[in-house]
Formats: structure tokens, sequence, C-alpha cells
């Protein structure tokens, strides 16, 4: 929902920097460092909604001729290398954001918008999306593999 808002956001205010800056020869001074931070927005906080939704892109070409079993015991590793990832990527991103608070880091444009305010996309998304790695780790590590049973024919 907040990725919907963002993206309507950003398309209705580059629409409306292009108009000013070619109509009217008067563009706006805000349009480019906003648009910028809702890209990383768009980038970061809505990862976890979209692996929850199963909607992203991916790759399936190997794991479509795997046997099922094998298929379910890739899940737990797959969650477990999305946790550690997301881990150090919300550790660095948070020890950037903690930096640009201490140092007052600024951007150099006429908004002058604190650093680290776009910086805190990241230990936020990562978190989000670490969460919801774990979630798909639990999953993959408490279901069961289907026993294959081979019954005797009499």
């Amino acid at each position: 929902m907040l990725g919907q808002a963002a993206m309507a956001f950003m398309v209705v205010s580059l629409f409306y920097d292009v108009m000013m800056r070619y109509l009217f020869a008067s563009p706006t001074n805000w349009a480019l460092e906003v648009n910028t931070f809702l890209l990383l927005f768009l980038c970061t906080i809505p990862t976890a909604d979209v692996l929850d939704s199963n909607v992203h892109i991916r790759v399936t070409f190997l794991t479509d001729r795997m046997p099922k079993r094998i298929v379910d015991r890739l899940q737990i590793l797959r969650g477990a290398a999305g946790v550690l990832f997301c881990a150090a990527m919300a550790w660095k991103g948070s020890v950037m954001t903690w930096q640009a608070w201490q140092h007052n880091d600024r951007m150099s444009t006429s908004l002058g918008t604190p650093m680290f305010i776009p910086y805190l996309f990241l230990p936020i998304g990562f978190i989000l999306l670490g969460l919801r790695y774990a979630i798909l780790l639990k999953s993959g590590w408490t279901s069961k593999p289907k026993e294959i049973r081979i019954e005797q024919q009499i």
C-alpha cells in the first residue's frame, strides 16, 4: 500500500516537474531530490511484503525440475541466507544512519535534507525483510518432508 502511494506520488510529481520545466521554464527545486528518496524507499521498504505475497521475479528453471523434498530443504537454505544477508545490511545501514545523524550530514541541494532520513530506509527495510525471511526459515524448518510409501502389490 505504501509502495503504491509512493509510486503514484512519483508519477504525479515528475509529471508536474516536467510541465513546469518545459512549459513554464520554471523547474521545481524539490522533485528530483524527493523522487530519489522515494526510489530508495521503493527499493527497501516494500520488499518484505513482496516476499510475503510471493510475487517477486524468480527463475525457477531448476527448482521446477527438482523433487519436492529437495525444494522444501532449499527453502531452509534460502531463509537462512536471507536472514544473514538482511542482518548484515541492517547493521551497516544502522551504522551509516547513526554516523549521518551524528555529523548532521545534509544533501548539498536547496532543500538540504538530512541524510539520515533516506539512510534510515536501509535498516528499516532490511529488518522487515529479515523478519519475513525468518518466518520463511521457520516454516521451511517445521514442515516435515512427506514420507514416500512404497506399497507392495500382492
